[in-house]
């Protein structure tokens, strides 16, 4: 590796490393109230939470790691742009091909990175978080509701209470939605109850008290059934539908080697395999995307020139975000069977790697692009 190769890694990684920790802080900042939250209002262990950090970490990381060297790619070579460096390379006889090397082998480190994240670190890190939360909704059932607010539908249940005590578990004023048999759905009223987790049993006991039973059965609206009570317990499953370690895995916590069983067992069955085939090519398309970004860094970075590591900060936004976005559009048209599961997944590789690999071959072809891009910067004698 030449004395300029090192060089342009040397500039390429000092803003990796702060696009890295800004734009994971800035991911993670949503994340982070509710933790605190488990912490300061739930009483949970601060271990704990920490271990639900370092399981959310890989899904992080996936999105950060290709930002973080576009970033870099933008930063360094806008630097040397703007320092006329680039032309002086060029004058020596570097072509734009032979610059973008050191972004490139810094891309493919990228890639490998990204490669362990997407394939081993993302399925363990989704897995684990939920099972987490799981036991949390167990040893601490009250983690499920929310003091005034109705809970999100949990395999048919929906809970209000007024007032929740985290610490004794005692609710008051709650109401109780339960559609778990869609023939004979009912509303529960009590003027207070308990919740209590019973470890790994797998299942939450909600200890009603002075209340009323209401119902109606599907086929026959017009009979209506009011029961009043003293004391009425009933078992609730407060995690998500599956939860547990019996449950049925989402795609995001499969190996491949799990997500390729599942796709054979749902075509041997006659059922769509698109979720999981879109996951699979999805893994490839992540590790993907930092050589991608690296396509587009060089050329766009070169014209940020003078604009500074703020402009190149921006730039890497609005480029990321359009690769995100385009992310979700491939995944939603990939699921609903509009186009072949790789398609989807690859879309935003192929429109953003277009596009970067057009602006280096002209920029290749034509010695400069300042011609090509009317919001260039310009540099100062």
């Amino acid at each position: 590796m030449r004395i300029v190769d090192r060089y342009i890694l040397r500039e390429m990684l000092s803003s990796l490393a702060l696009g890295l920790l800004l734009f994971t802080l800035v991911l993670f900042a949503g994340r982070l109230l509710k933790l605190m939250e488990l912490i300061v209002t739930r009483g949970v262990p601060a271990g704990m939470v920490l271990t639900l950090f370092l399981y959310l970490l890989p899904s992080f990381l996936v999105i950060t790691v290709p930002m973080a060297v576009l970033l870099g790619t933008l930063s360094a070579y806008g630097r040397l742009a703007a320092d006329n460096e680039v032309l002086a390379l060029r004058t020596a006889g570097w072509s734009l091909y032979r610059l973008i090397v050191p972004a490139l082998l810094l891309g493919m480190a990228a890639a490998a990175v990204g490669a362990y994240l997407s394939l081993v670190a993302l399925p363990w890190g989704t897995q684990g978080f939920r099972d987490l939360l799981f036991r949390l909704s167990r040893t601490k059932a009250t983690l499920a509701l929310t003091e005034g607010l109705f809970s999100a539908e949990l395999n048919g249940l929906i809970l209000y209470a007024q007032e929740v005590d985290d610490e004794s578990g005692e609710l008051r004023g709650i109401f109780v939605g339960d559609a778990q048999d869609p023939r004979h759905p009912r509303e529960i009223l009590a003027a207070r109850g308990r919740l209590q987790g019973e470890g790994e049993a797998g299942s939450v006991t909600l200890a009603l008290e002075e209340g009323s039973l209401h119902s109606r059965p599907a086929a026959d609206p017009a009979r209506y059934r009011l029961v009043t009570f003293r004391r009425y317990e009933m078992r609730l499953d407060l995690a998500a539908p599956g939860a547990g370690t019996d449950r049925e895995r989402s795609p995001r916590e499969m190996t491949l080697a799990e997500l390729t069983q599942a796709i054979r067992k749902a075509e041997g069955s006659g059922r769509s395999a698109a979720a999981f085939t879109f996951q699979v090519h999805q893994r490839f398309a992540n590790l993907a995307a930092a050589l991608v970004f690296v396509l587009v860094g060089v050329p766009l970075g070169i014209q940020v020139r003078r604009s500074g590591r703020g402009a190149s900060l921006a730039l890497s936004v609005l480029v990321a975000l359009a690769y995100y976005l385009l992310m979700v559009a491939g995944e939603g048209l990939a699921t609903q069977g509009r186009v072949p599961a790789a398609a989807g997944a690859w879309l935003p590789n192929g429109v953003i790697g277009g596009l970067g690999l057009a602006l280096l071959l002209l920029g290749g072809r034509e010695g400069r692009l300042e011609s090509l891009i009317p919001w260039r910067g310009h540099a100062h004698p």
